[in-house]
């Protein structure tokens, strides 16, 4: 009977344990299964985030792509305006050149004539030495000869002065467009340079969002790194030129005595900002590297040239200066001016840098030399020349 009892106990206790085994997966089931689906749901969601995050990151770089192609296009013209004047140039060596050799002979003609009677004279003598007819009709075909290839001679000459003068208003009208071009090349460099940030910072933060915690935190630096970056050189956007020099107006006509112009000479000449810069010795470092950039006197200027086998522009000739003398440097005219301590006009020495701004960011950089001179890579190309012009740009000087 006790037998029977615990056999019925065993049951009993199978069936619970079969209940509870069953309850236990069932709840199992309910737990899991939405965890699975839930799981499920976010991986999907981080897939759509990644691409949605991929496509605002290639918006970004679509962006800088665009502008740089802008800044391509204005490269090819400034290109084909250098062009344009070297062909100008070669041409007004050619008419020089022939407008003095036809001076030489017609100078030589002159002095002929002159120790005759008059030019008629010479070919009436040529004329009536004549010993036959046949002799004559030589004669008179080697005058008339004669006479045809000076008044040849004369009209070319005049010709070619014309020319001449066409081509120097030719010259002079490229010269300026390439200046024009020269300052909108600067200034959509330094556009770039605040895009470029601005973008970087924009990226990071994008995949900062999908990213892992430690990934995270190294972009999260990397951003307001570039954060930092950007409001600097956005910062440099505002920077405007500390001298208005409105004695270098090349409009400007003296003869104009109206009332508006009176008033606006008068305000001008209150405007106007006397610039009193320094001449102090430089250091051995900016003596290195100012002998290093004057090696490259007269050459031409080159968009984005760095070193001496691409050619300079003016921040590449900057870097690669002071480089050859040790001393490191940013890339771009506005890092080179962020890079720099800044000092007033009076305090400038040999070795300065000085920067130039058109209204919109630091656009060049040329290194101080004294006596109000600089060396820098310009449209012209490697030069020293005279801070007269270039102060109605000017921003400030900075020590390395």
């Amino acid at each position: 009977m006790k037998g029977k009892n615990n056999v019925g106990k065993r049951n009993k206790w199978r069936k619970s344990m079969v209940l509870a085994l069953a309850l236990a997966g069932g709840l199992l089931f309910n737990t899991v299964q939405p965890t699975e689906v839930h799981a499920e749901e976010t991986s999907q969601q981080m897939i759509d985030k990644k691409a949605k995050i991929d496509t605002e990151v290639k918006k970004l770089q679509e962006e800088l792509k665009n502008l740089q192609q802008e800044i391509d296009e204005k490269v090819k013209v400034f290109n084909k305006v250098q062009a344009d004047i070297k062909e100008v140039d070669a041409n007004i060596v050619d008419t020089k050149k022939r407008i003095e050799q036809r001076s030489a002979i017609l100078s030589d003609r002159m002095a002929a004539y002159q120790a005759q009677d008059n030019t008629v004279g010479i070919y009436l003598n040529a004329v009536l030495e004549s010993k036959s007819f046949a002799d004559l009709m030589d004669r008179v075909v080697a005058v008339k000869t004669l006479m045809d290839a000076d008044q040849e001679l004369v009209d070319q000459q005049e010709a070619d002065k014309a020319n001449l003068e066409k081509q120097k208003t030719t010259l002079d009208e490229k010269q300026k467009e390439l200046q024009k071009q020269f300052q909108e090349l600067q200034e959509k460099e330094s556009e770039m340079e605040v895009k470029k940030a601005e973008n970087e910072a924009k990226s990071l933060a994008l995949k900062a969002q999908i990213a892992t915690k430690q990934e995270e935190e190294r972009l999260e630096a990397e951003r307001k790194a570039a954060e930092e970056e950007a409001a600097r050189l956005r910062a440099l956007q505002a920077a405007t030129p500390v001298v208005q020099a409105t004695n270098n107006n090349n409009n400007s006509n003296d003869n104009d005595n109206s009332d508006a112009s009176k008033s606006s000479k008068a305000n001008n000449e209150k405007s106007v900002q006397k610039v009193v810069v320094g001449s102090g010795s430089g250091t051995a470092s900016s003596g290195d590297a100012i002998s290093t950039a004057k090696q490259f006197l007269g050459r031409s200027y080159v968009w984005g040239g760095s070193n001496p086998s691409t050619g300079f522009d003016c921040s590449g000739l900057i870097q690669w200066s002071y480089q050859q003398a040790g001393v490191s440097l940013p890339r771009t005219a506005s890092q080179q001016y962020l890079a720099t301590q800044r000092i007033s006009a009076s305090e400038a020495r040999v070795g300065d840098l000085v920067f130039f701004s058109y209204g919109s960011g630091i656009a060049h950089v040329g290194i101080y030399l004294g006596n109000n001179t600089m060396i820098d890579a310009q449209n012209k190309g490697v030069v020293i020349e005279s801070l007269d012009w270039w102060n109605q740009y000017l921003v400030g000087f900075g020590r390395i």
